[in-house]
């Protein structure tokens, strides 16, 4: 018994002996074949969402030639991917990035970009996004994106601060909600900061103003000026009024025009 427990155990240290022997063989025939290996292709996969464009393939490559030169033709183990990853990301319209390699030698530049809901106009003219994340974008001349427009008194100080002011949290809350509901999405076109710091709302069919008040209670807000629309002005017709004044709770006011 002794005998057959002694080679019993022979056999199981020979045969894990062997099995990670050869693990590591693989492994090291898998390491020698990569490091052979050089970058044969790049495949760009730019993910916008539902936004418009505001970054192309060739401003990506640009990116990755800054810190790799050229890539095809180079062994996959003189390519940092990591680093290739990091240059793509600091872009402000990059949400997020994803850079990695094949053993066949491609390499994948997976690209997520910021979508806009909102562009801010400030008093000084100058122009910014927020974006679906709450992130402050820089507004881009050369890509038309067709979102929600806010104007009037905001200051270059209200947007543009190191941390968010309640102007910014507002804007970016209502046009969150907003571009969440597509009668509200397709209606409003414009918001409208006064001097009082309270919203109005330009709509794009009806010749009238919506006074919304603060940023507080939009779904009460909004339901209230949804059933006026319905039962309202689908009855009478849409330039009926000047003013549709939904601020003040379980009300309705308006002015004829």
């Amino acid at each position: 018994m002794r005998l057959k427990k002694k080679i019993k155990r022979i056999f199981n240290l020979i045969f894990w002996g062997l099995l990670f022997t050869g693990a590591g063989i693989l492994l090291g025939f898998a390491n020698y074949e990569q490091e052979g290996t050089v970058c044969r292709s790049l495949h760009y996969n730019l993910f916008y969402g539902e936004s418009d464009i505001l970054i192309q393939e060739a401003e990506i490559d640009s990116m990755i030639r800054s810190v790799a030169g050229e890539v095809k033709g180079k062994p996959l183990f003189m390519i940092n991917t990591e680093k290739m990853e990091r240059v793509v990301s600091r872009n402000p319209y990059v949400s997020d990035a994803h850079v990695f390699s094949t053993n066949t030698g491609d390499i994948y530049i997976n690209v997520y970009q910021h979508e806009p809901v909102i562009r801010i106009i400030t008093e000084s003219n100058n122009s910014y996004f927020i974006g679906d994340k709450g992130v402050l974008l820089p507004f881009h001349p050369d890509y038309p994106v067709r979102v929600l427009v806010a104007s009037g008194v905001i200051s270059d100080s209200n947007i543009n601060s190191d941390t968010a002011s309640p102007l910014f949290s507002d804007l970016y809350k209502l046009a969150l909600f907003i571009n969440r509901d597509p009668f509200l999405k397709a209606q409003v076109d414009q918001i409208y900061v006064n001097r009082q710091g309270e919203y109005e709302l330009i709509p794009k069919v009806g010749n009238h103003l919506i006074l919304l008040g603060d940023a507080e209670n939009l779904a009460d807000k909004f339901n209230r000026l949804m059933v006026f629309y319905k039962q309202g002005l689908n009855q009478i017709g849409w330039n009926k009024y000047t003013v549709i004044n939904i601020k003040y709770k379980n009300q309705v006011v308006c002015s004829k025009r």
